[in-house]
């Protein structure tokens, strides 16, 4: 397995490492620090993708304190104030997480790789549109409400296109997506990120990042279900191809993240086929089980303790 396909990581020495290893047995932590440093992970979280279910996971796999997590409601102001940390609060942590643009490796004095989720891009906008109408507290939701804007209104009028292309690639939301970006956010998959998921196998994607980093995943529930939308079929073709049209260099993304995640799991078939079992049996005992619900809610405490400690 090259390292273009999964390992490749943000210094030439993790890069020879990745290179002579494939990913069917878990990494050691000598094998994730450089030059004496732990290698840090960011996440990019791309709105509505699964990423929070693998918030949640993520902090039961680091310590609350070793995690640095982007407000979701305040993302501007948090993600600025993480690039005001001094070095040597920013060395201690080791999971960075939430919305925010591609880059944060250039300020860290650690070494750092990525891993993301990508999502078909029509289906995101569909469940973007109806998690906006629904969500109270997204910057959106009373403009929606009060306008009564349709999904179709909704494509045409917002600069909501190629989002997962404009995080990738680095480029503010406010900013047309070109050519350029998708290129950037196209080579970052293929030359900084670890591990690229899809959000249509994320059990597999989970697999991938445990096998990857050695993770747990001992408990496993699903989180922020958008369930008030209609299925793709049951919108009209029109609204379909609009969607498609506007968001074409996010298309080309998806395809280009699915090329490198069906690669990986190319390289590991018998390990993602039997962890990715796994984890839906376990997802399936946990749904409304005592449990589950328990795991919830301590998933709730540790989200809100780092949170708390991430704005500080």
């Amino acid at each position: 397995m090259g390292t273009q396909e999964l390992n490749i990581q943000m210094s030439s020495t993790m890069s020879e490492i990745a290179t002579s290893k494939g990913l069917d047995q878990s990494a050691t932590d000598q094998d994730r620090v450089v030059g004496g440093l732990e290698e840090a992970v960011i996440f990019l979280h791309l709105p509505k993708t699964a990423g929070t279910t693998l918030n949640r996971l993520i902090e039961w796999e680091y310590p609350v304190f070793e995690m640095y997590s982007i407000d979701p409601v305040f993302f501007t102001w948090s993600a600025a104030h993480l690039r005001r940390l001094s070095a040597d609060r920013l060395k201690k942590i080791r999971m960075f997480k939430g919305h925010m643009l591609y880059g944060l490796h250039e300020v860290l004095p650690q070494p750092a790789t990525y891993i993301t989720v990508l999502r078909d891009p029509v289906d995101r906008v569909i469940s973007a549109y109806y998690f906006m109408r629904s969500y109270k507290l997204h910057p959106l939701y009373w403009k929606l409400r009060r306008t009564n804007c349709t999904l179709e209104e909704f494509v045409r009028r917002f600069q909501r296109d190629n989002v997962q292309s404009k995080i990738i690639g680095g480029s503010p939301y406010e900013l047309p997506c070109t050519r350029e970006v998708v290129e950037k956010a196209k080579d970052n998959l293929r030359h900084r990120f670890s591990v690229v998921g899809l959000s249509e196998r994320f059990e597999e994607s989970l697999a991938l990042m445990k096998l990857r980093f050695g993770w747990k995943l001992s408990s496993y529930s699903s989180f922020n279900v958008t369930r008030s939308r209609p299925k793709k079929h049951d919108l009209p073709q029109s609204t379909l191809e609009l969607i498609h049209e506007k968001n074409g260099l996010d298309m080309e993304l998806y395809e280009c993240g699915k090329q490198i995640f069906e690669a990986a799991v190319a390289a590991n078939t018998e390990a993602v086929a039997r962890l990715a079992e796994d984890l839906r049996a376990t997802r399936t005992r946990s749904q409304g089980s005592f449990g589950g619900t328990m795991f919830s809610l301590r998933a709730a405490a540790r989200k809100a303790i780092n949170r708390a400690y991430s704005a500080v």
